[in-house]
């Protein structure tokens, strides 16, 4: 088990120290997976909001975010995973 300290500097001048435990390892993601998730999630609320509202539009514009977002989500997964072999 490992103890991560992490310091982060508040606006005013101070610091405070955050720690927690952890007993993983961190995961290394690729930039595009990270962009693909979070393409994924902004198209899903974008999909809920367009039916939120009855803007059909709108949910139809999501719907394309967020099937792009899994396919770049997927491809750099596989990517990864070859390279890594």
């Amino acid at each position: 088990m490992t103890i991560a300290v992490s310091t982060k500097r508040i606006s005013s001048g101070g610091t405070f120290h955050t720690a927690y435990l952890s007993s993983k390892k961190k995961i290394q993601m690729p930039g595009a997976a990270r962009a693909g998730i979070g393409l994924l999630i902004t198209g899903a609320l974008v999909v809920g909001l367009g039916q939120y509202f009855e803007r059909d539009s709108i949910s139809l514009y999501g719907l394309a975010m967020a099937i792009g977002g899994f396919v770049l989500y997927m491809a750099a997964s596989v990517m990864a995973r070859r390279k890594a072999r």
